[in-house]
């Protein structure tokens, strides 16, 4: 029983949590018939990113895309190293493509164009590389009819998580903002209502059907950072926003509440975030070195392998070294992408003034620019060179198409950046993101989706389904929120 000065509310589904997952619960629950409240500590909802992943979506049929979600899970899973639930995987994979028409339905309702972003974050050409470079064009982008989604706005997600708030509104559905989740309340073992501390005073809220935990990940934790993932702490800063609202709020909540947090190991989401023209590690394929003036990885342009790499170099520091072919060896490495020359050589000339870019006509003068040993670049270089002319790169396996020599004068050098977006880890879950005891027993109407879900992601964020992560927060959010009105679980089990 509440106490004397506690405010008792009642609702059927309580969400703690107003991103991406959250709002998709509460859109779900509510438009199925359930009176949802969902609290959220922050003053608003939260979004993030540009992309919202699915496979098999009417925009991908209309445009004769077709995604093996065999496929698309087995290699999910195979950059966890078989870490990660397969099984969690599988429910994204196989029903994200009817979730994404729902959200394509309401995009329409709300004035909102779609399109499926194979520009920057989803290559159109990349599903043809072997496996672990395969990437697959899942990227849907959602933005106001008549305007664009600029790559360069890093909340283009918002448009798509404030359909779904209104949506849920619409229906009914209450939100309670700037108020704090403090605990999770149980009988019987069961999860039936959240203590939630507001700036009236404290408010019990009793769910009838159950309580979804949304509250985000541990990006913003150090002290869990240290001990789940200490090489986020490597990176150059730390880019998630708004600060104070993934601070691991639902693992907090969970253990308190008897679960155990995921078995998979963090997956932290760090990128080479990198603005410049060339955009070193995320755009482009150059020659990366160690501030040793050594080769130390596969340059894809593919965000985990350049960073993860970058993060165990000698001194958390390296290098992308290019030449003054740079047109040749983009229209080579991204033929479908030669806006990325318009202008190029003002951009260049820009970004050499500012200090983004060294460059030098020798490669002894780069060196020096650069502070790494003139002897080992030199070496380095004429090794690379040796493959990029063999066309097969038996150091690290990258592509030949991707192979980019450094030859002529001028040179170029920039630094290759890691910043911190996310870290995936939550709560370890089954595969209808019921959350776990660490005996693997249910605990009775208590879910967890969103980066408060854990055992999807391990070891290393993969970009194989661009917008995975926003993808899979949306479509559990909608799974779970439509079962739990219905009394049910995803698979169709009791709550």
């Amino acid at each position: 029983m509440p106490e004397n000065n506690t405010l008792m509310l009642h609702c059927d589904v309580a969400v703690i949590g107003a991103g991406v997952a959250g709002c998709a619960a509460a859109q779900a629950a509510a438009s199925a018939g359930a009176e949802v409240i969902v609290i959220e500590k922050l003053s608003g909802i939260t979004a993030h990113g540009l992309d919202v992943a699915a496979i098999g979506s009417r925009l991908q049929r209309e445009a004769g895309i077709e995604i093996d979600p065999l496929e698309a899970a087995r290699l999910i899973y195979a950059w966890g190293q078989s870490r990660a639930n397969y099984d969690l995987i599988r429910v994204f994979t196989d029903r994200s493509g009817a979730a994404m028409d729902g959200y394509l339905d309401l995009a329409e309702k709300y004035g909102l164009e779609t399109r499926l972003n194979d520009d920057m974050t989803a290559r159109a050409d990349w599903d043809d590389l072997e496996p672990r470079f395969r990437q697959f064009r899942t990227a849907h982008n959602f933005f106001p009819k008549g305007g664009s989604a600029p790559t360069s706005d890093k909340t283009v997600a918002r448009h798509f998580v404030g359909m779904l708030r209104d949506d849920a509104v619409a229906h009914g559905a209450q939100f309670m903002f700037g108020c704090r989740a403090a605990k999770i309340i149980k009988h019987g073992g069961s999860a039936c209502g959240v203590l939630v501390a507001c700036p009236s005073g404290p408010v019990e809220i009793a769910a009838r059907m159950g309580i979804i935990l949304a509250a985000g990940g541990i990006t913003e934790n150090e002290r869990m950072l240290l001990k789940w993932c200490p090489e986020a702490l490597r990176a150059d800063k730390n880019e998630y926003f708004p600060r104070g609202g993934n601070s691991g709020d639902s693992i907090i909540l969970g253990r308190m509440a008897g679960a155990a947090v995921s078995r998979s190991g963090a997956a932290a989401v760090i990128h080479p975030v990198n603005f410049t023209p060339l955009g070193p590690g995320i755009q482009t394929s150059w020659l990366m070195v160690s501030k040793l003036g050594r080769r130390f990885c596969c340059e894809m342009s593919w965000e985990p392998i350049i960073t993860n790499a970058r993060l165990n170099a000698p001194g958390n520091e390296a290098w992308a070294v290019w030449d003054s072919r740079y047109r040749e060896h983009v229209l080579r490495q991204e033929p479908r992408r030669a806006a990325l020359l318009v202008g190029i050589e003002e951009k260049m000339e820009s970004a050499v003034a500012s200090g983004d870019y060294l460059r030098s006509d020798t490669l002894e003068g780069l060196a020096a620019l650069m502070g790494v040993p003139a002897d080992e670049l030199l070496g380095t270089v004429e090794r690379y060179n040796g493959w990029c002319r063999s066309g097969e790169d038996r150091d690290f396996g990258v592509p030949a198409r991707f192979l980019s020599s450094v030859e002529e004068g001028p040179f170029y050098a920039s630094k290759v950046t890691a910043w911190l977006l996310n870290v995936c880890l939550g709560l370890h879950v089954d595969r209808d993101s019921r959350v776990l005891t660490p005996a693997d027993k249910p605990i009775p109407k208590l879910f967890a989706i969103g980066n408060s879900q854990g055992d999807f992601f391990a070891n290393s964020y993969p970009v194989t389904c661009p917008g995975a992560n926003n993808g899979r927060s949306a479509v559990f959010g909608t799974l779970v929120g439509a079962a739990l009105a219905k009394g049910k679980t995803i698979s169709g089990s009791l709550a």
